[in-house]
C-alpha cells in the first residue's frame, strides 16, 4: 500500500485538503496519514472525521515556532516513512514541514503551485515548495505554465515571452496543446480543490447558518477580512485604520472574519477586532466552520478585504469582491474582483464599482475550475508508482 502524508497547517489550506484526504482514505491501494499542529483551528473536526489516519504536531502560534514545528515533522515524518508528501499552498509552517519532507527524500507534491501574491512572502514561500516538489497540480493553465519556467524545462518552455506567457508562433500554439497538462514533467492543471465543496456538498439555508453568527442574514451583509501584508509590515497600522474607515461608512451590516497568525496579526488585532467604532455596529468571528464560512456567502452582498477567497471562492457565486492593498496582487481572477489601495476613499470608490458590476453584469466565470479537481488529483496519485 503507498502511504500518501499530507499536511495540514489552519483553516485556510484545510477546506483545499478536505476533500483529497477523503478520498485517499476511501482508496483501496493508498493508506493516508495527516499531520496537523496541535493548535489547528479545525483540530477536533479533523480528529472525527480522519482520527485513525492523524498525528498531531508542536503547536504553532506564529513565526516564532517554526523551528519546533519543523523539528516536530521531521520526527514524525522518520516514523511514518510515507512514500509521497502532500501539502498545498503557501504557509510558513508547509515550508517548514516540506522542508523536512525535502531532507528526508519524501517526494513532495504540491496543489496551487505557480501563482502570484506580491504583497506578501507568500510568493517566496510558494516558490520555495514549488522547487522542492517533484509533482505539482495547480489552478489554472496560466500556473502550470509559469511552474515550467521556474523549473527550466526547456522542451516547454522556448517559446514562452518572459513572464507574459504569449506564444511566439501559431506553429507552436498547435504542437503546445499536448502538452497542456505537461504530464512528462509531472505538471498538471487540475483546478482548484477548494471549489470542490460547491459540487460535493449541500450548502446551508440562511435558516441553518442564523446559528453561527450574530448578524440578520434576511438584512443585506458584507463579509469583511484583512490579513498583514507581509512585505509592508510597517504600513499594517496605517493599512487597518483605512480599512476600517472605510468600513464604517457602509450601510450594510459587516461580519468581520479573524485574521491569520502572519507577523503583523497582533496590530489587526488591536486596530480592526478591538476597535470600537462609534455609530456602526460591526459583528466579528474569529473562526467559521468552512461549510458554514461558503454558506455565507452565497447571501453575502459583497466581500471586503485581502483574503484568498475574495479572488477563488467569491466566483463560483458571482459575488463581488473589493481586492484591499497588495496582498493578492497578480493572482489570476475573474470579473467579480475589483482592486484598489489600502485607503479609505480608493476602498469606498472600490465598492461602488462592485456595487454596479453586480446591477449590470453579475456573472463571471471562475477561472479556477469547476469543482473536480480532487478527483483528477487523486487518479494521479492513486496512478504514481
Amino acid at each position: 500500500m503507498k502511504r500518501i502524508c499530507v499536511i495540514t497547517t489552519s483553516r485556510a489550506d484545510y477546506g483545499y485538503l478536505y476533500w483529497i484526504m477523503d478520498g485517499l482514505q476511501d482508496s483501496y491501494n493508498i493508506g493516508l496519514q495527516i499531520i496537523s499542529h496541535a493548535n489547528h483551528q479545525n483540530y477536533e473536526e479533523i480528529n472525527d472525521k480522519f482520527g485513525r489516519s492523524l498525528c498531531r504536531a508542536a503547536p504553532v502560534f506564529s513565526i516564532n515556532d517554526f523551528g519546533d514545528f519543523y523539528f516536530s515533522c521531521l520526527n514524525l515524518l522518520r516514523n511514518l516513512k510515507p512514500d509521497i508528501f502532500l501539502c498545498v499552498g503557501d504557509r510558513f509552517e508547509t515550508l517548514a514541514a516540506a522542508t523536512a519532507a525535502l531532507l528526508l527524500n519524501i517526494p513532495i507534491v504540491h496543489i496551487h503551485g505557480g501563482e502570484t501574491t506580491t504583497g506578501a512572502f507568500d510568493d517566496n514561500i510558494r516558490n520555495a515548495i514549488t522547487q522542492m516538489a517533484q509533482y505539482h497540480f495547480t489552478a489554472t493553465k496560466e500556473h502550470a505554465e509559469k511552474i515550467a519556467i521556474m523549473l527550466n524545462l526547456a522542451d516547454y518552455t522556448d517559446c514562452i515571452n518572459n513572464v507574459y506567457y504569449q506564444w511566439c508562433s501559431e506553429e507552436y500554439i498547435g504542437s503546445y496543446t499536448k502538452y497542456s497538462d505537461f504530464k512528462e514533467v509531472n505538471i498538471y492543471n487540475t483546478g482548484s480543490p477548494g471549489l470542490d465543496w460547491l459540487h460535493r456538498t449541500k450548502l446551508l439555508s440562511r435558516q441553518e447558518l442564523q446559528q453561527y453568527v450574530s448578524i440578520d442574514l434576511n438584512q443585506p451583509f458584507i463579509v469583511a477580512c484583512l490579513h498583514p501584508e507581509t512585505k509592508e509590515l510597517p504600513e499594517t497600522k496605517r493599512h487597518a485604520d483605512e480599512f476600517m474607515k472605510a468600513l464604517e461608512q457602509l450601510d450594510e451590516q459587516i461580519l468581520l472574519i479573524g485574521s491569520n497568525i502572519d507577523p503583523g496579526n497582533d496590530i489587526i488585532y488591536e486596530r480592526v477586532w478591538r476597535k470600537h467604532c462609534d455609530g456602526k455596529e460591526i459583528f466579528r468571528i474569529s473562526n467559521l466552520d468552512h461549510i458554514v464560512y461558503l454558506s455565507l456567502l452565497q447571501y453575502a452582498e459583497m466581500m471586503v478585504g485581502n483574503s484568498s477567497s475574495g479572488i477563488i471562492e467569491s466566483a463560483s457565486f458571482d459575488l463581488p469582491s473589493v481586492s484591499v492593498g497588495n496582498r493578492q496582487a497578480g493572482r489570476t481572477r475573474g470579473s467579480n474582483v475589483f482592486d484598489c489601495l489600502c485607503e479609505t476613499e480608493a476602498i469606498l470608490t472600490a465598492i461602488d464599482r462592485a456595487r454596479e458590476w453586480n446591477a449590470t453584469v453579475g456573472k463571471c466565470e471562475n477561472p479556477y475550475g469547476n469543482g473536480d479537481s480532487s478527483k483528477k488529483i487523486i487518479k494521479i496519485l492513486e496512478e504514481i508508482p
